[in-house]
């Protein structure tokens, strides 16, 4: 069998000098970013004012201490479950996969004698009224988000299994996740550093959610964000 690269051990497992090191090397970034971010966290994601999610890290009551947090929007949270929803009704009603992979889709060229795959035809599902399976599940998403079936709740859970720090998950009850947000939430956790579960459900109509694609962050150090953002409104209006 191939050798395996050991599992690295969480952070409370390390060594009192290894996690001495990570907060002062964390420290020193929170530092160097604070005329942008406000001197609390650090995160190399573009927050742009309406992001649904990021990854930042900041700093415990105690040292070493420190978060690595995962946070989102409640609305984010949301559509991610109608999501997961739609897309899980569709296997009720079509449980057979017939979409082909890249492998059956790949076949040797027998004039070049090379490996070539064939454009993808998504299968159209008699089941699914004649659409393909993302098709279905994406005109799905309307009329679960409409029934407010799916409820979210404000809340936090601490994940003692990371190597970089206590992870954190968080969903919070803002339009998006922005500098302000982070730090707020910062200070709300940062008086019990416990679990939370809000008492409040949130549910949300399919027009009230604006973008129901993907939502990716773009990976950039804070210190280049004026450059990103001009190139963002150099792109806007060249178009």
């Amino acid at each position: 069998m191939p050798q395996r690269r050991a599992t690295r051990p969480p952070f409370n497992r390390r060594t009192r000098q290894a996690q001495k090191r990570a907060y002062w090397q964390l420290l020193g970034k929170i530092r160097r970013v604070a005329p942008v971010l406000g001197g609390r966290f650090y995160t190399r994601h573009y927050m742009h004012g309406e992001n649904g999610w990021a990854d930042v890290f900041f700093l415990g009551n105690r040292k070493p201490i420190y978060y690595n947090l995962c946070i989102q929007t409640a609305s984010y949270a949301y559509k991610e479950l109608v999501s997961s929803r739609a897309w899980e009704l569709s296997y009720e009603l079509a449980p057979l996969d017939l979409d082909l992979s890249i492998s059956e889709r790949t076949a040797k060229d027998p004039v070049s004698g090379l490996y070539v795959t064939s454009p993808r035809e998504p299968y159209r599902y008699p089941e699914l009224n004649d659409m393909t399976r993302y098709e279905w599940a994406q005109a799905e998403n309307q009329r679960i988000a409409d029934s407010l079936e799916i409820q979210v709740f404000e809340h936090w859970t601490l994940r003692r299994e990371y190597h970089s720090g206590i992870g954190l998950h968080a969903t919070i009850d803002v339009p998006f996740v922005t500098i302000e947000a982070v730090n707020a939430f910062i200070e709300r956790f940062l008086a019990s550093e416990a679990n939370f579960t809000g008492k409040t459900p949130r549910s949300f109509r399919f027009d009230e959610i604006p973008y129901w694609g993907l939502e990716s962050n773009a990976i950039c150090d804070p210190g280049d964000w004026a450059n990103e953002a001009k190139s963002e409104q150099e792109s806007e209006s060249s178009n």
